[in-house]
């Protein structure tokens, strides 16, 4: 029995259904948004889509209590909201690191709607890039 059991267990079945619907979505328009960055021209609407998905995402796992995921996510909307400040911050160096970030939410959603557990954090993930 993983992750997504007890879930269920726990919360009503379409509530879990309703969440990995939308963390199945979000994970998949993260790495297009992530690699937008790149072009000055939608960076800011991209900067705003990503806080806004890390957010969801950010409030979803906490009331869900996968706290693992919900750290992450809060780190991710954090960065992003300083990211948001000042768009001249976004690197070659913050660009990879969401793209780590991206990953790892993506094998996380695999995990949970396979029902095995959460792997630990890609270590590399934790040096978050210096803004500023």
């Amino acid at each position: 029995m993983g992750i997504r059991s007890r879930l269920e267990r726990e919360f009503d079945y379409d509530i879990v259904d309703e969440f990995l619907d939308h963390f199945d979505v979000m994970t998949e328009v993260m790495e297009p948004a992530i690699i937008s960055l790149e072009k000055e021209d939608v960076r800011e609407d991209k900067i705003n889509e990503l806080f806004r998905i890390f957010h969801n995402i950010k409030s979803a796992t906490s009331f869900l209590k996968l706290e693992r995921v919900h750290l992450l996510a809060e780190l991710a909307e954090e960065t992003m909201e300083r990211v948001r400040e000042e768009p001249s911050l976004v690197s070659e160096e913050l660009i990879d690191w969401l793209l780590l970030v991206s990953d790892q939410f993506r094998s996380w959603y695999s995990e949970i709607s396979s029902d095995g557990e959460l792997e630990d954090i890609d270590p590399k993930i934790l040096l978050v890039p210096k803004l500023g």
